[in-house]
């Protein structure tokens, strides 16, 4: 049983990096903890359907995709806000964050 409830959890992770999303975010859409939703893809715990049904609505596949290890199409989640930050790219942000944190390291020593 725990092997089962360890290919889940990995296939859950799998959909959710493809997704674009963190624990987090999968977390709020499927309204679970986002613990639970890291305890889940350990393997660590058990899981209801009714946790199951929310989490491949929120990633956007049919239940049956969380099971299976083929490879499916899976959309991006758009974030709907209007953040001037939603224009950047993942490495864009990164550049970006790291450059705050060297001016506040500069700034803080001032």
């Amino acid at each position: 049983m725990n092997n089962i409830r360890k290919e889940l959890g990995e296939r859950i992770r799998e959909l959710r990096k493809i997704a674009g999303i963190t624990q987090e975010e999968l977390g709020e859409k499927s309204e679970l903890s986002y613990k639970f939703i890291g305890e889940l893809e350990r393997g660590q715990v058990n899981v209801s359907v009714d946790s199951i049904a929310r989490i491949a609505d929120a990633l956007g596949v049919k239940i049956g995709d969380l099971f299976f290890k083929e490879k499916i199409p899976v959309q991006k989640i758009l974030i709907k806000e209007k953040s001037p930050l939603s224009k950047f790219s993942p490495q864009d942000l990164q550049l970006i964050k790291k450059a705050l944190r060297l001016l506040n390291r500069t700034f803080s020593k001032v």
